[in-house]
């Protein structure tokens, strides 16, 4: 994790993931919202969890075991009124600072919704994960009874990800969640008692309060928050259409994509903790390039930290460039530049640094230059990491976006994650996806996700695919 995403978010709360264990958790929860991966098996979904909504104004997605879904809702905070605030309460919101700070810390409470759709019940075996890009609207604030707080009323809007199995028969599926009423205190709500050392609502091991809004549970035993530190949401989620019989344009990415007839590949992995064996990002690369070979690509430089394979097919030739980095360096900020900017295909594998590792923000900051993707190049991104779905969608699609292509999704697809992606699997993701788009054959979407499903196996990171819904409907 980039040290330089430990910031206050509000009070001086300072500080992962299954991707790659979790070190990569603690960032402030303004930054997580401003900064919003050759197998044959084909598994058919069960249809009667992919039945359509009949809204046909709404974006198209596929996933072969998650679900895109509308959530609003209507839930409050408790703000402590600070002494240097003077007014009414009532009118709290007036004041430019002061809504400022609700807002930071309305983002803070939010952020707590990555624990409640992982690890409270209900969700543990069916999970989910809210997006980077929400729309909260302040609604109005009122003066807690005997109490010198605030009760800040707002509506939140968004499209989430969550695991099919929510959406049995297909259509709208109500949930009920918790919040920390007030997202300042309830980290030391969490102690039995004074002076204790271990917080008994969270991890055993990732115990920080940095760390809390990844991994609290208020239902775990021994845990001292009551039902008076929450806010009990409930609201519908109402799933998206999904896509059927969607392809990559395959006739660009084969043919002249400013790369001449070479399908050009920029596959960076990024290491876990460092470059020694026995490191889960260095055998992703290992064993990815150990795959590949068995696939049938053909390796052209085999060296530690740098390989490169390449595969004919017809008159074609697609060559895949792998760099092993470590993701919280300049140079794999460089490598990932050049490798969005001219390649057809770009994969990452390894820790997200919940979106600080491939974000626009430190990808600019890195390198000097504000990050430009070719606006006329159509290109594939795929972000095997943790939650990248929170960090990496939206971002991209913006960067794509022009006069003709508002939304940014006709030169781009993307792949993403929608919870924690086990290096485990990592490899085996990637081969599954490599060798479905870079052989020759040219499977659909739909194809392609069932097969990194397979990959996955009981390891799944509910990955999916976004922006395929202006895509061509045969295999062109």
């Amino acid at each position: 994790m980039k040290k330089t995403l430990f910031t206050a978010i509000i009070l001086a709360l300072s500080g992962g993931a299954h991707a790659a264990d979790m070190n990569d958790l603690a960032v402030n929860a303004s930054y997580l919202k401003t900064s919003a991966a050759a197998q044959t098996i084909n598994l058919t979904p069960d249809l009667a969890d992919f039945l359509p909504i009949k809204d046909p104004g709404s974006p198209k997605w596929y996933g072969a075991d998650s679900r895109q879904a509308h959530m609003f809702f209507n839930a409050y905070m408790y703000y402590k009124v600070p002494s240097t605030y003077t007014g009414p309460v009532s009118q709290i919101l007036s004041d430019s600072a002061q809504k400022q700070k609700i807002s930071e810390l309305i983002d803070l409470q939010l952020q707590h919704m990555y624990g409640a759709f992982t690890t409270h019940p209900g969700f543990v075996d069916n999970p989910g994960i809210p997006s980077g890009d929400y729309k909260v609207n302040i609604t109005g604030a009122e003066k807690v009874p005997n109490e010198n707080y605030a009760k800040v009323s707002y509506t939140y809007d968004d499209i989430v990800v969550f695991s099919t199995k929510l959406f049995r028969g297909g259509g709208a599926t109500r949930i009920n969640f918790v919040l920390p009423k007030d997202p300042v205190t309830i980290y030391k709500k969490g102690f039995p008692t004074p002076g204790s050392r271990k917080n008994r609502c969270t991890d055993d091991h990732y115990n920080s309060e940095g760390d809390f809004w990844y991994f609290w549970n208020p239902y775990q035993d021994g845990c001292p928050i009551t039902g008076a530190d929450l806010v009990s949401v409930q609201t519908d989620l109402t799933p998206m259409n999904v896509t059927r019989n969607t392809y990559p344009e395959y006739a660009r990415l084969y043919g002249d994509n400013d790369n001449g007839d070479v399908l050009q590949v920029s596959y960076l992995v990024g290491v876990d903790e460092n470059f020694q064996n026995g490191d889960l990002g260095k055998k992703t690369f290992t064993d990815a390039f150990a795959g590949l070979k068995a696939a049938g690509f053909q390796p052209t430089v085999d060296e530690p930290r740098r390989k490169r394979l390449s595969f004919r097919f017809g008159n074609k030739r697609a060559s895949i460039e792998m760099l092993l980095l470590d993701p919280d360096s300049v140079e794999f900020a460089k490598q990932a530049v050049h490798g969005m900017k001219t390649a057809d295909i770009f994969l990452y594998d390894g820790h997200s640094g919940l979106g600080g590792y491939l974000s626009p923000e430190r990808l600019a900051d890195d390198t000097g230059t504000p990050l430009a993707l070719p606006q006329n190049k159509y290109q594939i991104f795929v972000f095997q990491g943790c939650s990248t779905y929170a960090y990496y969608n939206t971002a991209f699609f913006n960067l794509k976006r022009s006069g003709t292509d508002p939304k940014g999704t006709k030169n781009l697809d993307i792949i993403t994650t929608g919870i924690g992606a086990a290096f485990d699997v990592g490899a085996k993701v990637d081969v599954a996806f490599l060798t479905s788009v870079a052989a020759g054959a040219r499977p659909s979407w739909q194809t392609i996700l069932d097969r990194v499903h397979a990959a996955e196996g009981e390891d799944s990171a509910l990955s999916h695919v976004n922006g395929d819904e202006d895509n061509p409907r045969t295999p062109n």
